[in-house]
This record gives C-alpha cells, structure tokens and sequence, in this order.
C-alpha cells in the first residue's frame, strides 16, 4: 500500500512538472513585443474573443510566480540561483516540490529564528520571492487547489524539509512557522539533489564573513555579471490622435472602445470615456477611477485573482525581457491595494519614485481604481556591468540585517538605459 501512494505521488508529481513546462513555454511563445504582430487576443481563450473586457476571459500565465532566488541542500552541498541568474527548469522543478508541500500542510505553528537558521542547513529546497505572497493564494495559483489553513499568512521566503513546510513572514514584526506535512517529501528531494551540481551556495548564517546581511541571505562566492537593460514607452497616439496597436488593444482589454468612443485630448495627454466612465492616458500612464457605484467594468471576487490576470494581460504583456512580480498586498478595512512591479530574472526594476508598474484598488468585490505604467525591457547583450562580489558588496553595508540585493532603477523617460547596482533595503520594503 505504502508503495502504491509513493508511486501515486511521484506521477503526480511529474505531471505537475510537465504542466508547468508547458505554461513556461505558452508564457514565452506569448510574450507580446510592440513592434510584434502577436495580440492581447492570443492572451484570451478561445471563447472569449468577443468579450475582451471580461476578466473571467483572462488566462494567468506562469510569469508571477517565478521566485527571485532558490536553493536545494542535500548532505553533500548545495546548488543556488540567485537575483541575477536564471535556471527555468530548476524554477520548475522548486515549484513542483513547493505546490506539493503548500496542498499538504497542516496549520502553521510559531518557531524561533534559531529554528529557521538550523533548518536552512538541512536537506530541503528554499525559495525567496521579490516581494511578499500570502500563502492561499500561492497555493492555488501553482496547483489550482486551497488549503484554507493557510489564509491569513504572507511569506517572502519558503523552505521546504522532508516532514515540514517553514516560512518566514517579512516587516518590522517578522515571525516564523512551520506546518507539519502528512506525506514524506524525501523522495521528491533526493530527486531533486540528484538533478543539481553543488556550487558553493552558502546562507549567511553559516558563514561568519557576512555578519551584517539577514541570517537567511543566500550568498555565492563568483563575481555577477548582469546585463544593462533598455527600457521604452510600448505604445503611443499618432499624430491622427488615434491609439497605436498596442494601445488599442490595452483599451479594448479594459473595455474602452477607441472604434466607437475615440481619444480626445486633454491638458497633457488622452481620455477616452465610455458608458459615462473615462480612462486617462497621461505621460504613458493609464489611469481609471470608477465614478459610477452601479458599473462593474472590472469585477473582483477574489482580488489577487482578478488583478493578477489583468497586470499580466496589460503591463506584463508588453514586459520585454522582464517579467511581473506580485510586489504588494496591503489591506485597511474593507478596501485592498495590490501592487505589481517588473523584474529582469530576480533582480526588480524599480519604476520612479514608487518602483511598482501597476496599482490596483478593490473594494466592494470591484477594482475601483486602477494606474498601469506599462514599459518595454530588452536585454542590452553587449553591455554588461561586472558587479562587486557579494562578501566585498556586504562588507561595506551600512546596518544589521538589511537584504543585499540587484536592482534597476528606471526613471521612466521615453528611452533609458539601466545599470544594474548592489543595494540595501529593510526587510517589507
């Protein structure tokens, strides 16, 4: 019998694998390029082309929930990806073992930091994201099932053991937990071990040459070498006053029809109203605000949900070599702010002043509000910046515990180059 469920959980899990390849694949075979001839439509299923502006029409695509940095340990060493590389079928592989752990959890319990720095050192597989995800929605956006004993907890960082899921939640308050498993992943990570070549990836804990870094901050001894990137504005309005392609089709996406209802200008750009609600386009920003309680343009029963598809549909589509990250989930009474930044592998580009590229606002079960900053990423090939090794880099951090991390800084001008660069920042922010 105990033979049969290992067998049962071991197809599953390949399938798991396979799924998520696939959804890799349509992910990059998709990605829309303004200068390209692909549509938002390709984005939609196929029933749905005639109703562009339906979220429920949306597909998700695999792009958020790509982790900034992972690990695998086993006894004899461990294999790291960090901020600045890229390894897909290894994102792959983690995020099998992690929608495996997250369905099988049991409710979390508190541990110490002294617990999450011993576990770091034992077998397992660890995953940090750019910003903070709570937990029921991450499990069901990797495996389309819940665990409702997981609502109600965020974490930027994972680490899954044999028996035990650990996460560590971020902030001022961090804390950290650990839910009981009822199925043994050894398996599954000795199949993972096998898969992956030690390269000296050591945590910050085990290593007294980083003693101003977080414990828990993956660390690599080589030198980085991470691409420039060019950023542009993706879409334009011609001199006719109409919108280009791809401004048509983000529009059309948000149920604004510039065929039936065209552009008109206003003191520094573009508006388009339609059934008595306007959308503004002003320095390459899109702007919508509800002003009418009875329309429910943009329906939102479960926010992440809703929000996701549509970044992803919008600003992710027109992304480039960059991908979408979940940045954000900030709740006061009955109103939710999401927020999405863009990333180039797992190091984040932060837009302006606020660093996000798209900011939504749900109350009432609706997005009420909405402000998409879509930009265009192409890799620079012939412009790299080779970087400070890590532990120089860490050497000269100016506090305890902050994170050590690869930025971009794009300052949104119609074309810019950014360099990459070492930073600092606290924990949540």
């Amino acid at each position: 019998m105990k033979g049969k469920r290992r067998r049962f959980w071991e197809g599953c899990k390949t399938l798991l694998i396979i799924l998520l390849s696939c959804s890799t694949v349509f992910l990059a075979s998709r990605t829309l390029l303004p200068q390209g001839g692909r549509t938002f439509l390709s984005r939609l299923s196929p029933s749905a082309t005639g109703s562009v502006g339906s979220l429920d029409s949306l597909t998700r695509s695999a792009q958020t929930l790509q982790p900034a940095a992972f690990a695998v340990t086993w006894t004899e060493g461990r294999y790291a990806v960090l901020y600045h590389q890229e390894d897909q079928e290894g994102y792959t592989q983690i995020s099998a073992l992690l929608s495996e752990a997250l369905n099988d959890a049991a409710t979390p319990v508190p541990v110490t930091a002294r617990q999450w720095e011993l576990v770091l050192s034992q077998p397992g597989a660890f995953c940090e994201y750019s910003g903070d995800i709570p937990l029921d929605a991450l499990t069901l956006w990797l495996s389309d099932q819940d665990n409702p004993v997981l609502t109600g907890y965020s974490a930027r960082r994972l680490c899954v053991t044999a028996q035990t899921l650990y996460f560590a939640t971020s902030g001022a308050d961090e804390r950290y937990y650990a839910a009981p498993l009822s199925t043994d992943l050894s398996a599954s990570l000795d199949y993972l071990a096998q898969r992956f070549p030690a390269n000296g990836a050591r945590f910050a804990c085990e290593d007294g040459s980083y003693p101003l870094l977080r414990r828990d901050a993956l660390v690599l001894s080589s030198t980085p070498s991470v691409p420039c990137l060019q950023g542009e504005e993706p879409f334009a309005v011609n001199e006719d006053g109409t919108p280009d392609a791809t401004l048509n089709r983000i529009l059309q996406l948000l149920s604004f029809h510039p065929q039936t209802n065209p552009l008109y200008a206003i003191t520094g750009g573009h508006a388009i109203t339609d059934g008595g609600e306007t959308l503004r386009i002003l320095d390459n920003t899109l702007t919508y605000r509800r002003t009418d309680d009875s329309a429910l343009r943009f329906p939102a029963e479960h926010p992440l949900d809703a929000t996701r598809m549509l970044a992803e549909a919008t600003v992710g589509a027109t992304a480039g070599d960059a991908r979408l990250y979940l940045r954000e989930v900030a709740t006061q009474g009955s109103v939710t702010t999401v927020t999405y930044g863009y990333a180039y592998r797992g190091a984040a580009i932060e837009q302006g002043v606020d660093g996000w590229c798209a900011k939504f606002t749900v109350e009432d079960h609706a997005i009420t509000s909405l402000i998409l900053r879509p930009r265009h990423y192409t890799v620079a090939e012939a412009q790299s910046v080779t970087l400070l090794p890590q532990e120089q880099a860490a050497a000269i951090v100016g506090a305890r515990g902050l994170e050590l991390v690869i930025l971009y800084e794009d300052p949104l001008g119609v074309q810019d180059r950014l360099v990459p660069f070492w930073a600092t920042r606290a924990e949540g922010r």
